[in-house]
């Protein structure tokens, strides 16, 4: 399914709005899947559920245990007993290359980011791999 401009655009904000439940102080992100046309996960960068905190350690760098916008939403099917095969991922910002692996392995066939991250990696992974990539500017 092809979706139209306007809700692709609809889709990128809501991943905006995700990033904003981040309590992240050097850069919050969000994630939306969408499959078929209907939003069926989001997620942010966050620490596990079982834990609480800073996300930045007192150096100013993320923590270790940090779980990615990607990640979390990808979690979030998975417990919801959603399979992300041929799914698209938006995300405010490009991927790491460690969420580029799981969104590979995950199957989703096509990512649309926003902004650019401070390394290519995961982009050139996703795309290495036969995967849709996307800029999306709003």
């Amino acid at each position: 399914m092809i979706l139209k401009p306007k809700h692709e655009i609809a889709i990128m904000k809501t991943a905006f709005a995700f990033a904003e439940c981040s309590v992240s102080t050097r850069l919050k992100v969000g994630a939306v899947i969408e499959k078929e046309g209907r939003i069926v996960s989001c997620g942010y960068n966050a620490l596990p559920v079982f834990m609480d905190g800073p996300l930045e350690g007192e150096d100013g760098f993320t923590l270790p245990q940090v779980r990615h916008a990607e990640k979390s939403a990808l979690m979030g099917m998975l417990r919801a007993g959603i399979s992300p095969i041929g799914s698209t991922l938006y995300c405010t910002h490009a991927c790491c290359e460690f969420c580029a692996i799981d969104i590979i392995d995950a199957g989703i066939k096509r990512v649309v980011y926003n902004q650019h991250y401070r390394c290519d990696k995961g982009i050139d992974l996703l795309r290495i791999s036969g995967i849709i990539v996307d800029r999306l500017e709003l």
